[in-house]
């Protein structure tokens, strides 16, 4: 599935400036007025010359027009479109929203059942079902485990809901109108990879009285929003996270907690752990 954030700006959407508008818009006037009025460029120069605040009202509804179309062209485009109108975007590829569902995982169901449609039985096929069949499915994977055998792993939001879960998800991905004939299905929840991190922080001067918890608060708001299924998690990925605002330096004493790489194997999601977080003073 091609990830939307890579993509290249779309060429579309134009790159606004309001000077640029204005300074477009004093030349094609001046222009238009110099036979006429030899003198036009010295009064352009004038801010408080009535000619030129209506240039400059002029380019400020420029702007504000061509923002607009910007708007309008982002609406049809799947990366950005959001709210009603990724509705009626996927509307087009019989997908409706589930309740209370993000724009984000909403967009990922929608990339997926677009993938699925050339065929049954590609992994953007599983994936989709599974997505679809709850919402407490925060991630899914789907691999071919053997010829003719299918692992779907699930990603469940809440662990007390996990078989819950999984047996609403084997219903539907083995419904008569889902199932692939010739294929053996199994659907299995995913286990957490707990991440311990333990980290000697050194501040600055300026550093805030809450910034433990601050880290604390990007730590866990970072693996809230990780969809892995099988990867790595880097330590300098938890370097990046903890180096808030009057962060001077992160060091980790324990080689453990964090790993340099730590493998998130087959049926496995990353867990955050137990954060210890060491004072070690101000910058000298």
């Amino acid at each position: 599935m091609i990830d939307l954030q890579t993509l290249a700006p779309p060429s579309v959407v134009e790159t606004l400036a309001f000077e640029t508008i204005l300074a477009q818009g004093k030349a094609d006037f001046a222009d238009r007025m110099r036979p006429h009025l030899p003198g036009i460029d010295d009064i352009l120069k004038l801010e408080s010359d009535p000619v030129v605040k209506l240039l400059e009202s002029f380019a400020l509804r420029e702007l504000l027009f061509r923002a607009r179309v910007n708007d309008a062209s982002r609406a049809h485009l799947l990366a950005f479109a959001s709210g009603a109108d990724l509705d009626q975007l996927a509307a087009m590829f019989g997908v409706e929203r589930m309740a209370d569902e993000s724009d984000d995982r909403f967009r990922v169901r929608l990339q997926l059942r677009i993938a699925a449609m050339g065929a049954q039985g590609t992994r953007e096929y599983y994936e989709y079902k599974a997505l679809t069949a709850s919402p407490l499915v925060r991630a899914v994977r789907a691999t071919q485990s053997a010829p003719g055998k299918v692992l779907v792993m699930l990603w469940v939001v809440d662990a007390a809901q996990a078989q819950a879960v999984r047996e609403l998800v084997n219903s539907a991905l083995n419904a008569d109108d889902a199932r692939m004939l010739g294929v053996v299905l199994t659907v299995a929840v995913a286990e957490p990879h707990v991440i311990n991190i333990t980290a000697r922080i050194t501040r600055t001067s300026s550093a805030p009285g809450n910034l433990p918890q601050l880290m604390r608060q990007r730590l866990a708001a970072a693996f809230a929003d990780m969809g892995i299924l099988a990867g790595t998690v880097a330590r300098s990925y938890i370097t990046t996270l903890l180096h808030v605002d009057g962060v001077h330096a992160v060091e980790f004493p324990d080689d453990a907690a964090p790993a340099v790489t730590t493998t998130i194997a087959a049926g496995e999601y990353p867990a955050l752990g137990v954060v210890q977080l060491i004072d070690a003073g101000v910058v000298a």
